[in-house]
């Protein structure tokens, strides 16, 4: 009994170690179906600590991201974010808006009668909002046992704006670390583009770029939704 028990602490172990991306994903049959067509790309938003990002560069850096990501899909009809943002100005909507994404962050409830309103002003058959939920670079103090490392994560949904059903949401997460130099008096960190930073003379070890790690984030959301 022992055994079998171990052998299967060690398999759920592998498992648990093998992560696919997007970490979390769930679609709806109907976005398969082909019947969602033009789809109306809300600016991210950011679940973000002020302090984590006084100048809101997480969300800003996920809409030229992902808009760039966006174009490569020409299975959809995509109404840009800054048309989206001009309609919401236009409908005097913009707090509704706020309430809608942080209502469905919070407690998983979206508004029909919001989606609605979009549906009728943008003449889409869905709704898609974006959340940056994590952006941390960890510096590492150059006597401690560890490495920098950069950390970025958000999460991607999509709405029916007929009766405000769930027609997909995507999470992902992902991060790369830094290598560190042997020589206390200096720093090294390589990024995933083959970068090399350095500080010679640094006490910090310094993360690589959040832009990098952001990027892997997005092509994971974005070739997570389904083709038509």
């Amino acid at each position: 009994m022992k055994k079998v028990l171990l052998c299967l602490a060690i398999v759920g172990l592998l498992v648990g170690c093998k992560k696919t991306h997007p970490v979390q994903l769930y679609v709806d049959p109907a976005m398969g179906e082909g019947t969602v067509d033009k789809i109306a790309v809300f600016p991210f938003s950011t679940a973000l600590h002020y302090t984590a990002d006084p100048d809101r560069i997480a969300p800003k850096t996920f809409d030229r991201m992902f808009r760039d990501e966006l174009d490569q899909r020409e299975d959809y009809s995509w109404v840009a974010p800054g048309s989206v943002k001009y309609v919401l100005e236009r409908e005097d909507l913009e707090e509704d808006a706020k309430r809608f994404i942080d209502n469905w962050r919070k407690n998983h409830q979206a508004d029909k009668e919001f989606l609605s309103k979009m549906g009728t002003a943008l003449q889409v058959d869905g709704v898609l909002i974006g959340v940056v939920e994590l952006w941390q670079q960890d510096e590492v103090d150059v006597r401690e046992d560890a490495a920098p490392a950069a950390y970025v994560g958000a999460t991607v949904t999509i709405f029916d704006v007929k009766d405000g059903r769930l027609l997909f949401e995507a999470k992902d997460e992902d991060f790369i670390e830094g290598a560190r130099s042997e020589h206390r008096d200096a720093q090294i960190v390589r990024s995933g583009a083959g970068q090399i930073y350095s500080d010679p003379g640094g006490s910090m070890y310094k993360a690589p770029e959040l832009d990098e790690v952001a990027i892997k984030v997005v092509k994971a959301l974005v070739n997570s939704i389904p083709t038509r």
